[in-house]
């Protein structure tokens, strides 16, 4: 309307109108524009309320004085229709302490909604202080109107978004669609509760109901989820994961279990702070659209804490800002939705170099090469690895060591696999070690049977990958 009108009264001005012609265009673009600038508001404090930016701002005042004022702010909006507004105030109401501005916003939000619905009529503005049966003092606000009143049908439809009473509501009474949305939000984030009832062709009741002091609520602890481990139980590999979703703390939290480590998590960033100034833990798995403090504020102080600066984090995330990440000292970043198999890359760098710590693997095999990648792929794993270049080496390592697990190539000088494995089970404290066979040739009925010590027999294509460190999990399980 606003860009359609403004065309319009261009081209009439071109042709020599008279400026009284376009009044009446004026006033539609003016209606527009201000109906425009609602929407904008609206969905702007909408935002803000759902990211966690708008934050409630509690301070003392006098309930009394605080009506009064508001009844005098929309006595213009009231009288526009020949309306009347009546108080209704109890004795005592007393001071509270909570967020006068949104207090006042839920009352204007009322009464506007009052007087667009109402004609020549009576508006009521009442209050009362209560305590409730826990001895919370409450004060309740109640907006009366003899409008046009709703149906239940449309009465369930008033606080979804975008939603008017029905389809000719905007058309008659204008207005966004958003007043009574942000009105429950507003409610909500001082505790209160927003109640209506109604009657067609009758009038309307809208009530406020909140504590009379507000009392902000507590930081979401770590997650309770069982999976979880309790503080006194921290240590080695455990990784904080900080997200304020909690489907993707669920999975996150699975993964890494599979991944043999340890986890705590957060789901926001002021209580991931304090969990990691108090664990220090190996790394950290930081979302980045968090209510509160977000993950690029919590990523800073990580970082502007000496304590705390060498930890490092990884952004995962949906939103792409790798290069603010790098600049801000992150480690590495990850898209949601996870790609688990690179996001399984990035987190087996956090492992602990302790030895041991899944085990110890004996490598029977001749080529220095293979030898060398094979290693390189079990110690990422966390496995501590021996070497041998033959079956005759293997043997007295065996007995060195007592390996967790055998991996041993069939073809090699000296002696070879079969031989190996027929001298390991003779070992003391080797009979019962998995043995992996690994071989590139055909069996023969002979061969197969002089490998039946073995626990399992992997194509040697298979050792540089993940299936080789797979295996080994499960045969040391």
């Amino acid at each position: 309307a606003i860009i359609g009108y403004s065309e319009m009264m261009g081209e009439e001005i071109a042709d020599g109108c008279d400026a009284s012609d376009l009044v009446a265009d004026i006033g539609k673009v003016e209606r527009n524009a201000r109906h425009l600038l609602g929407l904008i508001n609206d969905v702007l404090d909408l935002s803000k309320v759902e990211s966690g930016k708008m934050e409630v701002y509690a301070e003392d005042f006098a309930v009394d004085d605080m009506l009064r004022d508001v009844a005098s702010s929309v006595a213009t909006l009231i009288g526009k229709k020949g309306n009347k507004l009546e108080l209704q105030l109890a004795p005592e109401l007393g001071r509270m302490h909570s967020d006068l501005t949104k207090t006042r916003q839920v009352l204007f939000n009322f009464l506007s909604n009052a007087a667009k619905f109402t004609e020549s009529g009576i508006i009521t503005l009442a209050a009362s202080r209560t305590t409730d049966a826990s001895g919370v003092d409450r004060l309740s606000f109640a907006v009366s109107d003899a409008g046009i009143g709703m149906t239940a049908e449309q009465m369930s439809r008033l606080f979804l978004r975008f939603e008017q009473a029905d389809a000719s509501t905007t058309r008659n009474f204008g207005g966004t669609g958003l007043g009574l949305s942000l009105t429950r939000s507003f409610a909500d984030m001082l505790a209160g509760v927003v109640t209506v009832s109604s009657v067609l062709g009758q009038g309307s009741t809208f009530t406020f109901t909140v504590p009379a002091t507000f009392v902000p609520l507590t930081d979401e602890q770590a997650s309770p989820d069982p999976d979880v481990i309790a503080d006194d139980e921290v240590g080695g590999d455990v990784i904080l994961v900080i997200d304020d979703d909690t489907d993707q703390l669920a999975l996150t939290t699975r993964f890494l279990h599979r991944e043999g480590f340890q986890v705590q998590t957060a789901a926001n960033g002021r209580s991931g702070l304090e969990l990691a100034r108090r664990l220090r833990p190996r790394a950290i798995l930081l979302d980045v659209m968090m209510p509160g403090v977000d993950g690029w504020s919590v990523l800073s102080q990580i970082k502007a804490d000496e304590k705390l600066a060498s930890i490092p984090v990884v952004m995962v995330t949906s939103v792409d800002q790798r290069n603010l990440a790098a600049s801000l000292g992150a480690s590495d970043y990850m898209l949601k939705p996870v790609d688990w198999s690179r996001f399984g890359k990035i987190v087996n760098q956090f492992r602990l170099a302790e030895t041991d710590r899944r085990g110890t693997v004996l490598l029977v095999e001749d080529e220095a090469v293979t030898r060398m990648a094979m290693r390189s792929t079990l110690e990422e794993d966390g496995w501590s690895v021996v070497e041998a270049a033959n079956g005759e080496e293997g043997l007295q390592h065996a007995a060195d060591t007592r390996p967790d697990v055998v991996i041993v190539d069939l073809n090699m000088p000296i002696m070879d696999g079969f031989g190996f494995l027929e001298g390991v089970r003779a070992v003391p404290g080797c009979s019962d070690i998995p043995v992996i066979v690994l071989t590139g040739r055909e069996f023969s009925a002979d061969d197969r049977r002089k490998l039946r010590g073995a626990s399992q027999i992997l194509n040697r294509g298979d050792f540089a990958s993940a299936t080789l460190a797979e295996r080994l999990k499960v045969l040391s399980a």
